[in-house]
């Protein structure tokens, strides 16, 4: 069997670590963080069924919750939709620390070496392939280094221009971001008695979104977040805003902290010879709402599953069998939503405003944003029909975005199956260019 390094605790490392000492190999996982600190300090949506999908046994339910009903507030402020109801513990807010120390003590009890508060000088790097690790600056050899230590991995971008795998993500696919938790205002209840949370989209005309949410009785949890920049002017005015339209946001700060999260779709190429990039590495989040546990879980599923059929070797063109699976299955979705979310972005906030009061979209149409899979497709009505072709430029506008969307998912879907070089590139230069273009 092998000798493998995974680099962060990140969902789908975890998961690859865990199933791959099952399999028997030696596996050893490096984390940064102490023990207990892991990841953020936050709830995340996910499907209850993806420990299932990923032949996990369900954590403990102390460390999660029913997911909280959502409202979707125009740019405007004056008009909302509600996200429907899920059916009952379909999906669940979990809380991310929590989740991490789930995955650490699965992975010690399968027989990963856990290493805490350590992080990793650089990868060693011979006959242009990836052979090891320097930790502490003492070199370690390792059969395969997977990566899953974030949407920035220092590893990722110490790897030569050569490989063809994207250093950093572009500014436009990050959400730079505000988290905080304020006391909440004794007595008061939320915008819509019952729900929870409240996200406002263009948040005063800027590209990016606000929200508000009840995290318990006691406490209100705010993201700001904005593509390409946020400055503390920006935070300030945005917090005011907030404080104006949901009584239970007071002004006791608890703690808050800057934060980037990706939301881009995944990129070209996540593997190279003893190499593999998964999760947040290879940008394997959802576009439109920047959580990436689901797909990070089940692409370490599917690596495992790949891993578990014996490999010939670690080579770029073996590993790759892995990730063109990973992108017909997961990654050809993103794709599309990445596209749409790009052009809502663009979109005029007064457009927006029209789209929310105008009963162009209805609140059972926002099913499509939850979690990884969507609750359901889009079925325009009689009524969405008439509206949008009475705005010509709207209607070409978003068929232009749609079109665009589909070709991306089409191109991602038909990812060369085995690995030759020149049509590789080729094929990642039609994908980046229907993503960032």
């Amino acid at each position: 069997m092998s000798k493998i390094a995974v680099v962060g605790m990140g969902q789908g490392g975890m998961v690859a670590a865990i199933k791959l000492a099952e399999q028997g190999h030696d596996v050893t996982v490096f984390e940064k963080s102490s023990r207990g600190e892991v990841s953020y300090d936050w709830k995340d949506d996910i499907r209850r069924d993806v420990f299932q999908v990923c032949e996990l046994p369900l954590p403990s339910e102390d460390i999660f919750i029913q997911k909280c009903r959502w409202l979707f507030v125009s740019p405007n402020e004056k008009h909302s939709l509600e996200m429907p109801p899920c059916p009952p513990m379909e999906e669940i807010s979990v809380e991310r620390r929590a989740l991490s120390e789930y995955f650490a003590e699965l992975a010690q009890n399968a027989g990963c070496k856990l290493v805490f508060d350590t992080e990793i000088d650089r990868l060693v790097i011979k006959d242009d392939a990836v052979c090891g690790l320097v930790v502490n600056g003492g070199e370690c050899d390792f059969d395969l280094v997977i990566d899953a230590s974030g949407m920035r991995s220092e590893l990722r971008a110490q790897l030569p221009r050569r490989f063809g795998i994207q250093s950093q993500p572009k500014d436009d696919g990050v959400l730079y971001g505000y988290r905080a938790f304020f006391k909440r205002v004794e007595g008061a209840e939320t915008r819509v008695k019952g729900i929870d949370s409240t996200v406002v989209l263009k948040h005063l005309g800027e590209e990016g979104i606000s929200w508000c949410n009840l995290n318990d009785e006691n406490f209100v949890d705010v993201l700001i977040g904005r593509i390409n920049k946020l400055d503390d002017a920006e935070i300030e005015k945005a917090l005011a805003a907030l404080k104006s339209f949901n009584p239970i946001l007071g002004d006791e700060l608890v703690y808050g902290q800057r934060v980037e999260v990706c939301l881009r779709a995944s990129m070209a190429r996540g593997v190279a010879d003893g190499y593999v990039a998964i999760g947040d590495s290879a940008f394997m989040t959802m576009p439109l709402m920047g959580s990436g546990i689901e797909s990070a879980m089940k692409a370490g599923k599917m690596f495992a599953d790949f891993m578990a059929k014996k490999p010939k070797n670690y080579k770029a063109a073996e590993l790759w069998r892995f990730y063109a699976r990973y992108m017909r299955k997961i990654g050809s979705q993103f794709a599309f939503i990445d596209v749409i979310k790009r052009w809502a972005l663009a979109l005029n906030p007064k457009r927006i405003d029209w789209i929310f009061g105008s009963g162009v979209i209805r609140s059972e149409d926002l099913a499509f944003v939850s979690t990884e899979t969507g609750g359901g497709k889009f079925k325009p009505r009689a009524k969405t029909v008439f509206m949008i072709l009475t705005h010509p430029l709207f209607m070409f506008s978003a068929l232009k975005a749609v079109s665009k969307g589909l070709r991306a998912s089409n191109v991602a879907e038909k990812i060369p199956l085995k690995y030759d070089e020149k049509r590789v590139a080729k094929w990642a230069e039609k994908y980046d260019r229907l993503i960032r273009g």
